[in-house]
């Protein structure tokens, strides 16, 4: 018979199991795509999924990127950068985008930390949400246009490391920020596992997805999207400590898109493109 640690995934033939529900469970809590029952919302292991939160953004940039360079066969690089939008807002359920939305309300309407973090909460968008998430989106398919009007497939390069840095961009902030709450308790939820090795190791997947998509792009782009998303990372997690004394969901999420963003710009910059 099959003991209880064998059908959970535990031990026995479950060793496979074992190795895949840290990366399965970042799949589970970051997009849409089904996944295996056994994989479950267990803390432990979605803790340890956190290194793989940029090796996720690969595969959403990548789905992202097949929508783009097959649009691009029939319309439009306008077209072709709104589907694959789409397709990465369907494939994630929108769900740095509404962290964004709540970000933009939250610090726009808020002045005292207990403030900024109640209208957070709030499930409604109001103005600062509506204007901050609709700017973002028309800046991010305007850059992808950018990028796919010569008819290169950079937008698509573009996608995969705007994802795979995106995510990336909350292991830092999740390792050296607290994280705060709106009844101004603050704990250590099960992203805040991220460990100096988590984050050692997330850092080296995310160079390698970046440097294999761009190497064609030459070092200069490479550099340039690298010090851009350290600057973006830096930048939101002293806001959010000036602001909060710490972070949220919501900050993770909206400084993912602000870095998803950061790497469009660069990439269609006239500097980098030459």
């Amino acid at each position: 018979m099959t003991s209880p640690e064998q059908r959970d995934g535990r031990g026995g033939d479950g060793g496979v199991r074992e190795l895949l529900r840290a990366p399965l469970s970042a799949v589970l809590f970051l997009t849409r795509i089904p996944c295996p029952s056994w994989v479950g919302g267990d803390p432990v292991y979605l803790a340890r999924s956190t290194v793989y939160f940029p090796l996720v953004g690969a595969l959403v940039g990548a789905l992202g990127a097949l929508v783009y360079a097959f649009a691009l066969r029939g319309w439009n690089p306008i077209v072709a950068g709104i589907l694959a939008v789409v397709t990465t807002v369907w494939v994630t359920g929108a769900f740095h985008e509404d962290a964004l939305a709540d970000a933009c309300d939250g610090f726009g309407g808020g002045w005292e930390p207990a403030q900024v973090l109640t209208i957070m909460k709030d499930s409604r968008i109001g103005s600062y949400g509506s204007v901050g998430l609709m700017l973002v989106l028309l800046a991010r398919v305007s850059a992808l246009a950018m990028l796919g009007g010569d008819g290169t497939m950079a937008a698509a390069q573009a996608l995969v490391v705007g994802h795979t840095l995106g995510r990336w961009s909350s292991l830092p902030l999740i390792r050296f920020l607290p994280y705060v709450s709106a009844e101004g308790a603050r704990n250590r939820p099960f992203a805040a596992s991220v460990t100096d090795a988590r984050l050692v190791v997330g850092t080296l997947l995310s160079a390698a997805v970046t440097v294999f998509a761009l190497h064609g792009s030459g070092l200069v782009a490479i550099l340039a999207v690298c010090t851009c998303v350290l600057l973006v990372t830096m930048i939101a997690g002293r806001y959010f400590w000036r602001r909060l004394r710490g972070m949220t969901g919501d900050c993770l999420g909206a400084a993912n898109q602000f870095v998803e963003l950061s790497v469009y710009l660069v990439l269609a910059s006239a500097w980098v493109r030459g």
